[in-house]
Order: structure tokens, then sequence, then C-alpha cells
């Protein structure tokens, strides 16, 4: 009997024919020592009556043997034993009608999860079940149908992931192929030109492959960082001083915002000038000609570092900041690899920042730009 519910049946139905059995035993034996006294009791009386009227009465021993039924007393004691022991089946007959009820009532919830695991197992898409009531049963329930939507969403990144590493490896490689074989086919001159083309296609290659890398490591938590003593504003004025050139070329003021002397952290200071890289360049990407970019860094006391990366770009629909920060995402659809970078970026300083055990945020608005928040630890945290 390997089921739950021929189980939990089985038992109900058990304990149910035990007590209506064992009631129905005691009742039985019960009433008859209770008539057989009435019963007595009613012929002494009778007897005292007759001996006060004057009748003649035969003394009967005390310690003689009792007066056998009559009849009538032993069709009485028939029928108040069959009804005992009718109502005694009835109520064993509810018993078991209700253990079968209650059974397939506890156990439905976990048939129903047990179909839904099928589902997952099978690689269906993961099914809510009906969850009812607030037992323990409702809170697995509900515990597995925030896993089924969990196991949704992240299919759905999964194969978001898969066909934007598919559509950024295929662009690049498309116009490397055609245009080697243009040059093959003598159709197309080598110029340096086109030989620069190519080797900016490459490089964007090498650029997403290491992207693609080192989101994974730090997804997976197996992102290897070298943390020593680093001064954060020191990072911060490097890499914007390197991409003044890109702003210059974009005619977008760049400025930098860093107070008197910060604490030092514990961090990488490569994966630190990552993180500004990538939130500097996203914020150039989006704002137009004669815009603003500033870089503030101040100290947050308790809270760590903030490093702030502001801009006066077109800003984030309300619909697309929950994503902003998912890989190979976009809010403007209409950019192209080229203008939009590999879609990664702002993906990887999410998951370098909570490498470092800090947070990051964004606050924008359609028309009013957008304003990034990193929060880095002073110290380095356990586990992180």
């Amino acid at each position: 009997m390997r089921s739950v519910r021929a189980r939990l049946s089985a038992a109900f139905i058990g304990t149910a024919l035990l007590t209506t059995v064992l009631t129905a035993t005691f009742a039985s034996y019960q009433a008859r020592l209770i008539f057989r006294q009435y019963v007595e009791r009613d012929q002494e009386r009778g007897r005292g009556l007759s001996a006060a009227g004057g009748a003649a009465v035969s003394p009967e021993p005390a310690s003689g043997p009792r007066r056998p039924f009559g009849p009538r007393e032993i069709l009485f004691e028939s029928r108040f034993r069959n009804a005992i022991w009718g109502g005694t089946l009835v109520a064993s007959g509810v018993g078991v009608l209700v253990a079968l009820w209650l059974g397939s009532r506890i156990v439905k919830p976990v048939v129903i999860l047990t179909q839904a695991t099928r589902v997952i197992a099978g690689g269906g898409v993961p099914p809510l079940v009906p969850v009812t009531g607030r037992d323990e049963l409702a809170e697995l329930g509900h515990a597995f149908n925030r896993m089924a939507s969990q196991l949704a969403e992240q299919e759905t990144q999964r194969r978001r992931l898969f066909a934007g590493i598919a559509h950024e490896l295929r662009t690049p490689l498309s116009v490397i192929q055609g245009t080697l074989e243009g040059m093959l086919d003598h159709v197309i001159e080598p110029t340096p030109e086109r030989i620069a083309g190519l080797h900016s296609q490459a490089v964007l290659l090498k650029r997403l492959i290491t992207d693609l890398r080192d989101l994974s490591l730090a997804q997976a938590g197996q992102l290897e960082l070298h943390r020593r003593t680093t001064d954060v504003g020191g990072v911060v004025r490097e890499t914007v001083e390197a991409l003044a050139p890109l702003a210059d070329e974009r005619t977008i003021a760049l400025r930098i915002e860093v107070p008197g002397p910060l604490p030092e952290i514990q961090a990488d200071p490569d994966r630190l000038r990552q993180v500004v890289q990538n939130l500097v360049e996203n914020a150039l990407r989006h704002t137009p000609a004669g815009g603003e970019v500033r870089i503030g860094l101040r100290d947050g006391n308790g809270e760590g570092i903030h490093l702030v990366v502001s801009d006066t770009g077109s800003g984030i629909r309300a619909e697309d900041l929950a994503h902003i920060f998912d890989h190979f995402y976009r809010a403007d659809e209409s950019r192209t690899r080229t203008s939009g970078g590999t879609g990664m970026g702002l993906a990887i300083v999410k998951s370098l920042v909570e490498a470092h055990g800090g947070q990051v945020g964004v606050e924008s608005a359609p028309g009013t730009g957008s304003v990034f928040t990193v929060t880095l630890p002073k110290h380095a945290q356990e586990g992180s």
C-alpha cells in the first residue's frame, strides 16, 4: 500500500471502526447490566407489595440463583442490543465515508503538486496550482507557485540571453565574413580603412565574449576579486580622463565632482574601473550633443561610499526601469548594436557591484535624464 491516500483512508477507517466497536461493546454490556438490575429491583418491589397485602410469598434465599428473564425481558434486551449495534454500523459507515472524504481532501493538493512537478521535470511551462485555506498545505502551494513564477521568469531570461548572444555574435561575424569573401573574390579592395573596420569588429567580438564570461562568473558567484586598499576617487578620475576624448567627440560636457579625501575601501580597482567605465559610457550613449554627464562621489558614513553618475539624456520609461539591469535589454529597441553597445554593460555593473557587497539603483523619467547610484561598502563583507 504505497498510496498516501490509501494509507490515510485505512488509518481513518481503522480508527473509526475500532472506536465504534469498542463503544458499542461497552454500551451493550452496560445496558445489559443496568437492565438486569432494573428488572431485579422491580421483582423485589413486587414481592414486597405482595407480602404487605397478606399474600403468601415463598421465601427465596438471598444467595440463591437469579430468576431468569421472561420472554418480554429477553425480547426487550435483544431489541436494545440490536439497536446499539445497528447504530454502531451506521456510525461506522458514516465514519468510513468521512475518512475517505478527508483522505481525498488532504491528498488532493499533494497530487496536484506532483502533477505540476512532473510538468516541470518534462520541460514544460511551470503551472500555477490552485491554493485554498491557510494551513500547511496552502503554504506549500504558495511556495510552489512562487518557485514556478521564478522558474518561468528565469526561462524567459535564458531564452532572451541566448537570442541576444546569437544576434550580437551574428552581426559582426557576418560583417567580417562578407568583407573577407569580397576581398577573396577581388570584389572589395583590401584598403587600410576596410582592414581597420574588420579589426574593430574583431575587437567588438572579443569584448562581447569577455563580457559574457565576466557576467556568467559574477552571477554564479565565481568571479575572482583581487581586493586591496583602494582609493575610489583616484580610480574614478583615471577612468573619466580616459573617456574624455569620447565625450569631446560627441560634444558632451563631462564633469567630475570628488570632495575632499574619501576613506579608502577594500575592493578590486580593475573591477571598479570597469563599473565606472560602463556607467559613464552608458550615460554618454544616451545623452545628446550639448548635454552633460556628471560623476560624483560622496561619503555615506555608515552606508559606505556613494558613486553617482547622472546625465541629461532622454531618460528611461517607468516600465523599463525594472529591466534596465537585465542582460541584452535595451529600453530603446531602435538602437543598433553600434550605438547601443553590447547590451550587457549595466548587467555587468550590477553583478560587479553585488560581488563587492554593494548595491546599485537608478532613478529616471522620460525627458529628465537618469541618475545611477552605486553604494560600495567600506569593508569587504563575508561571502562577497
